[in-house]
């Protein structure tokens, strides 16, 4: 419309002009001179439009200024701005908080206090035994068993930490004669017995308890119904309780035979929180050959359980644990005598001590001197002075 208006206004002020110049210049305009003045401002904008809608159009042909060029896109984008005024509040839209978050920090502190508490209660359940004190009994009073007794300490605090298991824990310790089970075996039942109560301690000794090989049936009858109580009276005071069976090389077949079946993964619950610890001069050989020749224990348990299992299929079941005692060395054998002379009221004269531990015999290997006996003899020479 516009364009139009202003192409008949320029031609009616041509042919105007075209009039007057005909009259010789003699006649003036009918044009007001407001007019006229909209009539040049119309005509300088339409030149102007033109001339840059021309100079657009050569460089899009051209390719020197394309649609999608950094020129266009700035100028939409100056264009695609909206202006508020200075006293004018902008509204943004809020953005939407996702629900995780929240639910994840919550999940995270209810793990953490979960961690805390199964923690505080192996704690609990370690100091209730008083394992640490254990340990240092053990080792202060059991001479030459370093590596037997890190491997007991071991096995005990994995079990004892926690009150649910999946089987029950059997400790099996071999060795030869004189190398301390039966003073270890008192000294844990002493020390269990001060922590639980004395009737979940059981201390089981073959020679006391089953003399006769012919009663060795009714024995084991026995042996089961006092299992089976001790653990039920456990299970009711939510305790462990022990079983330190001695001297199980006299062990007749049909008491290995209940033992066996009391070490069995698919029994109750009660069951299967108990812990069993035998001790045995069976598999001695085995032990002793290994030690003379490696001056040590480690290595041992596949041999002895080698020969452990042509004796009973006892030693066999995953929950029991082999652990060999080493020899005892001639500086052993010398602090059981200091002992036992402190014990007899003795004044210890490190001259008669040396005296008395040549009386022994000894296996010597790698320049090491072995104890036969072990301090099996200890005990009748203190006497004798």
């Amino acid at each position: 419309m516009v364009d139009c208006e202003g192409v008949s206004m320029d031609a009616q002020v041509e042919k105007e002009r075209g009039d007057e110049e005909k009259e010789g210049g003699q006649s003036k305009s009918f044009l007001s001179p407001q007019l006229k003045a909209m009539i040049r401002i119309k005509k300088k904008y339409l030149k102007r439009s033109n001339s840059v809608r021309s100079s657009t159009n050569s460089a899009v042909s051209d390719g020197s200024l394309h649609p999608k060029s950094p020129q266009t896109r700035k100028s939409k984008r100056r264009r695609s701005r909206v202006l508020f005024p200075n006293n004018t509040l902008i509204f943004r839209p809020k953005k939407e908080r996702s629900g995780a978050k929240p639910f994840l920090l919550l999940f995270s502190v209810i793990v953490f206090f979960q961690v805390y508490n199964a923690i505080e209660n192996l704690d609990d359940h370690v100091l209730k035994y008083d394992l640490e004190g254990l340990e240092r009994s053990l080792h202060r009073e059991v001479f030459g068993q370093p590596e037997a007794l890190e491997e007991l300490m071991d096995h005990l605090n994995d079990y004892l930490s926690t009150y649910a298991h999946q089987k029950p824990l059997a400790l099996s310790l071999h060795g030869s004669s004189g190398v301390g089970k039966s003073h270890l075996g008192r000294l844990l039942v002493r020390h269990f017995r001060s922590v639980v109560d004395d009737k979940l301690v059981v201390h089981y000794l073959s020679k006391h308890h089953c003399p006769l090989q012919d009663m060795a049936q009714h024995c084991a009858s026995k042996l089961a119904h006092r299992i089976s109580e001790v653990v039920t009276q456990a299970d009711e005071e939510e305790q462990i309780p022990f079983f330190i069976l001695d001297e199980v090389e006299l062990m007749a077949p049909p008491l290995l035979d209940i033992l066996q079946t009391f070490l069995q993964s698919n029994q109750t619950n009660e069951f299967l929180n108990v812990v069993y610890i035998f001790l045995s001069s069976l598999g001695q050989r085995e032990v002793t050959a290994h030690v003379l020749q490696n001056a040590s224990t480690n290595g041992a348990h596949k041999p002895l359980r080698r020969a452990l299992s042509l004796i009973h299929p006892l030693w066999m079941e995953p929950a029991v644990e082999l652990i060999p005692l080493s020899l005892l060395e001639r500086e052993h054998v010398i602090q059981c005598f200091l002992e036992e002379m402190t014990l007899e009221g003795f004044y210890p004269e490190f001259s008669q001590v040396e005296r008395l531990a040549d009386e022994l015999a000894y296996h010597t290997a790698a320049g090491r001197q072995y104890a036969k006996t072990g301090c099996r003899q200890v005990v009748g020479k203190v006497n004798l002075l």
